[in-house]
């Protein structure tokens, strides 16, 4: 019973509401895992508000309730964000105030701008997610908006919902055509049309602006993709491949953070710079990065730069920084000095690089000083710190015990557990204690090509933090303290895997399931990198190299703004005459009225039988002359065109006489 009453629900329901109510679940949904719960609960509510009372089991609100409504929704907006501007605070208050007009969706015009506004919907998940599945997902939702719009402009008794759907279809196949065309051959215009505010706290990096290992009783593991290399020159060493990031400098006892003395080198002024502290040795690597939006400031490269991309500068410290948030897709290209020496006769700010908290840190400093004065010198005391991690029970985990007093003294006395940040933090402490300039530097390590293409991958759970001390007449080195733990105390063999390479190390045989997973990922990842390349980072310099190669295929010669405007005319004007022509060779298409497409049905079954209805002769009167031309079939004949003039005259048509109307169309025989 119920679920009889249910269908029976349905079916009296309009069609176009249901088919909006599905496309805006399945538009919201990607925007209810990002917003907060003071956004999805009362928008779910009110979609499910909406879609009982389609089903006639409640009733709308009041407008004193709408109006109380909506003061509560901008409220719950401000309150979530601290704004109503910016991207999320903005498509929080659409999603809100769309499905609060659902609460007033009455007139035929309430359900056009609904429709419209869930476009709208559509275009905002973009701002967020550009992959390929989200592009197909969106597609999928533009569909069943497009289906809501045409049966909102036909009558339902005269047209299943099954041909909503296919006409559709249709209307976006034949969009198609002229959506590539003018996406491949419309000028691109460098840099986005308009500007957002920045969204605070929105980071989504293995990566953050400070550094405190004593809070952190857990490392995630996240494999998704934080940029792609793809390399001009040979690939290098896998222990040369660290990804510089943030600059730590500044500590307090239990964090570390970048400097706040706001001094920075623009593009203008790095070749000088370089020139002065980098000595270099052999031909920098060549390559081009892809970033994967990560909301912050930082672009990586190997260590060390010596360009810097456009739209960013360069950091004191060498940490590249650009002028906006990493909001979407972003590639640059990229030159490295895998061999180098920096600043090595340029002694760094003492200020900067050897302060320390003096409350902390008591038992580390007395260690210090022990281990400085046994070493000639402080190449020698380095190696002795190192000598000491190695040699001491230090374990390397990715679930440390927290550090709630003295961070620095219960990590080297006490638990001996932890992570990169754990070891990079308490080794910058002792260099610094023992009078050794010395920073923390954070970004990624290692990383992988993919074998089915030509581009390097490296992951969020490939981010790491070393350390960097200056020694005299050598400058800035490099030094990795985890990279001295033994194997035998590395917990997690899967933490093994990826402290290997960095010894240069192999990782041990992979089982053959495994293996085909990552073959497969490998294969999905090369298919969301075409999709960046030639979609995301479709810009002005692919678009360029593109139309060349198409028109000197064609025997022209380069490309212009002139002949960029002549190709795009052209060939609208070519997909608009092949869609015209179409539609004016589909007279008898999907448009043509069910009923009249059954009638003329049963007229050409007639016609084959020898009678012909006569130019301008009614359904009335050619049915006294069929029934006269075959008696055996005249109450036949004379119910199909009842049933033809009750669908396409009466006022209480439906689909069951439709229906009715093609059965007894389809069994007539004279």
């Amino acid at each position: 019973m119920i679920v009889a009453d249910l269908q029976q629900r349905i079916h009296r329901a309009k069609a176009e509401n249901l088919w909006l109510l599905a496309a805006l679940v399945l538009a919201f949904l990607p925007h209810f895992l990002r917003l907060s719960p003071w956004i999805i609960l009362p928008s779910a509510i009110l979609l499910g508000w909406r879609l009982l009372f389609e089903l006639q089991y409640l009733r709308l609100p009041p407008r004193s309730v709408r109006w109380l409504l909506t003061l509560l929704g901008i409220a719950a907006t401000y309150l979530s964000f601290g704004t109503l501007v910016g991207r999320f605070a903005g498509v929080g208050l659409l999603v809100i105030m769309l499905s609060l007009k659902l609460m007033e969706m009455n007139s035929q015009r309430d359900v056009g701008v609904v429709i419209g506004l869930s476009f709208f919907v559509v275009v905002t998940v973009f701002m967020f997610d550009q992959s390929i599945f989200m592009g197909g997902y969106m597609l999928l939702v533009v569909t069943l908006l497009t289906t809501a719009l045409i049966a909102f402009s036909r009558d339902r008794s005269q047209v299943s919902q099954g041909s909503n759907l296919r006409q559709a279809l249709w209307m976006l196949a034949q969009a198609a055509p002229l959506t590539l065309l003018l996406f491949m051959l419309f000028p691109r215009i460098p840099g986005p049309l308009w500007n957002l505010p920045s969204d605070s706290g929105a980071a989504g990096t293995g990566l953050s602006d400070s550094m405190s290992p004593g809070n952190i009783s857990q490392l995630s593991d996240n494999d998704s993709v934080a940029f792609r290399v793809q390399f001009e020159s040979a690939l290098p060493a896998q222990t040369a491949r660290y990804w510089r990031g943030p600059v730590f400098t500044s500590f307090d006892g239990r964090t570390w953070r970048q400097a706040q003395t706001g001094e920075q080198a623009g593009s203008k002024k790095v070749e000088s710079r370089f020139e002065t502290l980098l000595e270099t040795k052999g031909n920098p690597v060549r390559y081009s990065v892809t970033l994967e939006p990560h909301q912050q400031r930082w672009l990586f490269a190997l260590d060390l730069p010596s360009l810097v991309p456009p739209r960013s500068r360069l950091s004191l410290d060498f940490a590249i920084i650009a002028d906006e948030p990493v909001q979407t897709l972003r590639q640059y290209e990229m030159r490295s000095f895998i061999d180098y020496r920096l600043a090595a006769q340029s002694p760094p700010m003492a200020s900067r690089y050897l302060q320390l908290p003096g409350e902390v840190g008591r038992r580390a400093r007395t260690l210090a000083r022990e281990l400085r004065s046994s070493s000639a010198n402080n190449a020698a005391y380095v190696q002795a710190v190192l000598h000491y991690i190695a040699s001491q029970a230090f374990y390397y985990t990715r679930q440390p015990p927290l550090l709630l007093r003295d961070a620095i003294d219960e990590f080297l006395f006490s638990s001996r557990r932890g992570f990169c940040e754990h070891y990079a933090s308490a080794f910058t402490f002792l260099m610094r204690a023992a009078g050794i300039p010395a920073r923390v530097v954070t970004g990624y390590q290692g990383g992988e090509m993919n074998p089915q293409s030509d581009y390097f991958i490296v992951r969020q759970s490939d981010a790491h933090a070393w350390v960097e001390v200056w020694l005299k007449g050598e400058g800035w080195r490099r030094v990795d303290p985890t990279a001295v733990i033994p194997a035998a105390r590395i917990e997690d063999p899967q933490d093994l895997a990826r402290i290997r390479p960095r010894l240069g190390e192999t990782g041990e045989s992979v089982h053959w399931l495994k293996s085909v997973g990552r073959q497969l990922g490998f294969t999905w990842d090369r298919i969301n990198h075409a999709w960046n390349q030639w979609v995301v980072n479709y810009n002005t310099r692919r678009q360029q190299a593109f139309l060349t190669r198409l028109l000197a295929g064609m025997g022209f010669g380069g490309i212009d703004w002139r002949a960029m405007i002549g190709l795009l005319v052209a060939g609208i004007t070519m997909v608009l005459l092949l869609v015209g022509v179409s539609l004016l060779r589909s007279r008898h298409g999907p448009a043509m009225d069910p009923a009249q497409q059954a009638y003329e049905r049963f007229c050409r079954r007639l016609k084959r039988q020898g009678l012909h209805r006569g130019l301008g002769e009614g359904p009335m009167d050619f049915a006294r002359r069929a029934s006269a031309h075959c008696p055996q079939r005249a109450a036949e004949i004379q119910r199909i065109i009842n049933l033809y003039t009750r669908q396409r005259y009466a006022p209480g048509a439906s689909r069951d006489t439709l229906q009715q109307l093609r059965q007894a169309v389809q069994h007539f025989k004279c």
